[in-house]
């Protein structure tokens, strides 16, 4: 994709040191398209060209790039962790100011700030408060989209339709990556859905698969759930799952085979060849992630099972159609990590722990800790389904 190289530094009176204007070169040429790899150029265009006359939102993209960038050199001493507490600090305490002025609490550039923040804890490890902020996002969303509503402004606004994704895309991941997990809004249950088109069969550019197959990950999570809810906490794969349960499972498998067949959107084809396949693969590996969880998690099926076998080997085939370098890995750390946990073959965990990798030394630490947590795990020879594992040690992981 084209990426945001312009004349930046010069252009904002809050840019007023150095150190600000450094971490600001970074986050445009490096941090954000290791966020969005694969985003629509003018979404952050916009989000940086706001950020330069809105200091809540410079201050939050500041502590991105001071956290991305400490990650990228392995820079973890006192100083850096001062200048990122810094800048969150004070993206924090502006956007706090912000939420008491209507005008401004009703902006969008306040809605990407809480975004940027919560994406931030996420990358940092910081699990509980970033779904505390996950839930600050969605009331500021609503209540922006509600005086959009009441001003009788066009609802189209495709820089407001990408925060919606990048909410709803987290969201959802953030349902799928632990026991307790269900989307903090349920697709189809308000105004969010009028800004994320969930009839297109299109790949999406910003979470990666179609925003067809959001709803279906929603509901899995959700009988994940209730799953849990009735086994006490445990996994018996001989028990006998409710009629209800047994049915509502395989009316998502078959809908999840009708995903085998996606489109591309113009956006995507205009970030040239690659870009384009890579897309495709993404959508391809989200769908069999989501197979994989249905057949382990509410099916309780156990690894040796067939259809897991099968789950693994497909997202491992799509895998091999992206380079192990490449950016768009970034979208891709739940169905690698889902992969990861179950396969007990040593080629292909030294496969997917090298590609882990690759994203772990481009600065990204959600996937640091997910390798780490990969590792405990295969070390333990677990054969619980990873996220009962993952509650019985009291770990957290978004794979966000």
């Amino acid at each position: 994709m084209k990426f945001v190289r312009q004349p930046l530094l010069n252009d904002s009176p809050f840019l007023f040191s150095e150190e600000s204007r450094f971490l600001m070169h970074i986050f445009a040429t490096q941090t954000a398209q290791m966020l969005f790899p694969a985003a629509p150029e003018f979404f952050l265009r916009r989000m940086i060209s706001a950020a330069l006359e809105t200091p809540h939102l410079l201050y939050a993209l500041l502590a991105s790039s001071c956290s991305h960038h400490g990650r990228l050199v392995r820079d973890s001493s006192p100083a850096s962790r001062v200048i990122l507490l810094k800048y969150t600090s004070l993206a924090i305490s502006g956007l706090r100011e912000a939420l008491l002025d209507p005008e401004q609490a009703t902006k969008a550039e306040t809605v990407t700030t809480a975004m940027a923040l919560c994406t931030n804890d996420v990358c940092n490890g910081d699990m509980d408060v970033g779904r505390a902020h996950l839930r600050g996002v969605l009331r500021l969303l609503m209540t922006f989209l509600e005086h959009e509503r009441m001003s009788y402004h066009k609802m189209n606004d495709t820089y407001v339709q990408c925060l919606v994704k990048w909410f709803r895309s987290m969201d959802v991941l953030a349902a799928l990556s632990g026991v307790h997990g269900e989307c903090i809004h349920r697709p189809g249950s308000g105004a969010l859905d009028q800004l994320s088109d969930h009839t297109s069969w299109h790949v999406d550019c910003i979470s990666g698969y179609s925003l067809r197959l959001m709803p279906i990950l929603a509901r899995i999570s959700k009988l994940v759930k209730e799953v849990r809810h009735l086994a006490h906490g445990t996994v018996e794969t001989d028990c006998a799952l409710p009629r209800g349960t047994r049915i509502q499972a395989e009316e998502l498998e078959m809908e999840l085979y009708q995903f085998l067949e996606p489109r591309t959107s113009n956006d995507a084809l205009s970030c040239g060849g690659s870009v384009v396949i890579e897309l495709r693969c993404s959508h391809f590996a989200f769908v069999h992630a989501a197979l994989l969880h249905l057949h382990r998690r509410v099916q309780l099926l156990p690894k040796a099972h067939i259809k897991v076998r099968t789950d693994v080997a497909n997202i491992l085939d799509i895998l091999r159609f992206i380079e192990p370098d490449s950016s768009m890995n970034v979208l891709l750390l739940w169905p690698v990590f889902s992969a990861g946990c179950e396969t007990e073959e040593w080629e292909v965990q030294n496969e997917i722990f090298t590609r882990m990798g690759h994203m772990q030394d481009r600065g990204m630490g959600n996937f640091t800790r997910a390798r780490q947590v990969l590792r405990q795990y295969w070390t333990f020879g677990s054969h619980l389904p990873w996220d009962l594992h993952l509650e019985q040690l009291g770990l957290q992981l978004i794979l966000f």
